[in-house]
């Protein structure tokens, strides 16, 4: 059964004016160490956290509305994972952990898709 549903798109040049604008403090603002590493190893590394940006809107649009307020930035991680390197959203937070376990929710899906000027995020 579909809990939730929530897509986002994201202007690539948003996110790289934002990072040459704040840098570090905008990143570990909104990133984990990891997707900070990840995303920095990439060629283009702004389309990469502008796609995990569009992940993690679009993660707290499929919230139920009762738990979005103890929803942050870094409550989730997404990175590929496995041998077939789909992204997967990792929960960071021990409140969203305890909330999914109570509701039956056990698993979720993300989708992560960019173009030469926008990504999109969709997660169900």
């Amino acid at each position: 059964m579909v809990r939730g549903i929530g897509i986002d798109i994201v202007e690539i040049e948003r996110i790289h004016r934002m990072i040459e604008k704040y840098g570090m403090h905008f990143l570990e603002k909104v990133f984990t160490d990891a997707e900070i590493g990840y995303c920095n190893a990439k060629a283009r590394p702004s389309t990469h956290f502008a796609v995990r940006w569009a992940a993690k809107e679009a993660f707290y649009k499929a919230l139920p509305p009762e738990i979005q307020s103890v929803s942050s930035w870094k409550s989730i991680e997404t990175l590929p994972r496995g041998k077939s390197g789909k992204p997967e959203i990792r929960l960071m937070s021990s409140e969203l952990e305890e909330f999914f376990r109570t509701a039956g929710i056990v698993s979720w899906m993300v989708s992560l898709s960019h173009e030469r000027s926008v990504c999109t995020a969709m997660v169900v």
